[in-house]
């Protein structure tokens, strides 16, 4: 399985299921991800696991974004997780390939 960072932010630990918070707790980061299975492709699920400061800071960096792109040569528009600011996308159109 395949881990691709969605996001990474600061939540409360402990926070309950209310809409405000306990009281004494600090926030923690939090990294969300979608698992994408190896062998079939089709296959994600969401998860979403605490992680330390340091290890924040390293997939914040890995962290990808969903974009919308549009074919020069058929003109179709395909959605792809890409870097922050990334506004080509180098691989091939999954509608032309077709």
């Amino acid at each position: 399985m395949v881990k691709v960072t969605v996001g990474v932010y600061k939540a409360y630990k402990n926070g309950g299921r209310n809409r405000f918070h306990r009281k004494k707790t600090h926030k923690e980061w939090k990294h969300y991800f979608i698992d994408v299975d190896e062998y079939d492709t089709d296959e994600r699920t969401f998860g979403s696991e605490w992680v330390s400061s340091f290890k924040a800071m390293i997939l914040k960096r890995k962290q990808l974004y969903k974009k919308i792109f549009v074919c020069l040569e058929c003109g179709g528009r395909f959605t792809t997780y890409v870097k922050k600011n990334q506004t080509e996308y180098k691989c091939e159109c999954p509608i032309c390939d077709e």
